[in-house]
């Protein structure tokens, strides 16, 4: 019987249930194909890509992205990251490249999770003081 993979976070630690490999990450998302792990570590400010069986595939590492927290793959296959300390939500490319979506002035304030439906072209950002802001995409 072959067992699915699961994926477990609580804050900060990540384990990888069928080789318990642990990290120290905060939140998690899947790439569309399944292939990929995308995941924080809020304390290092960085964003990890992993494979499936727990190996670091890439590490990102970007002055604009500070705190990260919350993860989100769209159904577009855009990959996009909250910063909680940069009061930011990012889309992160391929090649690593960072572009701030929104940020302080749009009204973000310790964005701690993410959702864009690229049916309705809005981003929902979720506060860590338990508030809702609800963007138009550009």
């Amino acid at each position: 019987m072959h067992q699915p993979d699961s994926f477990v976070t609580f804050y900060f630690n990540y384990k990888h249930m069928f080789n318990n490999s642990l990290l120290s990450v905060c939140k998690c998302a899947v790439s569309p194909d399944g292939s990929r792990l995308y995941v924080t570590n809020y304390c290092r400010h960085k964003l990890l890509t992993l494979s499936l069986d727990g190996t670091v595939l890439s590490s990102l590492e970007d002055h604009a992205l500070r705190g990260p927290l919350g993860v989100h793959v769209a159904e577009t296959g855009q990959l996009l990251v909250c910063g909680l300390e940069s009061n930011n939500v990012v889309q992160v490319d391929g090649e690593g490249g960072v572009v701030t979506l929104a940020s302080k002035e749009d009204g973000l304030c310790q964005p701690g999770s993410l959702y864009y439906s690229a049916r309705t072209g809005r981003l929902i950002v979720g506060h860590t003081s338990d508030n809702i802001l609800v963007l138009h995409a550009k």
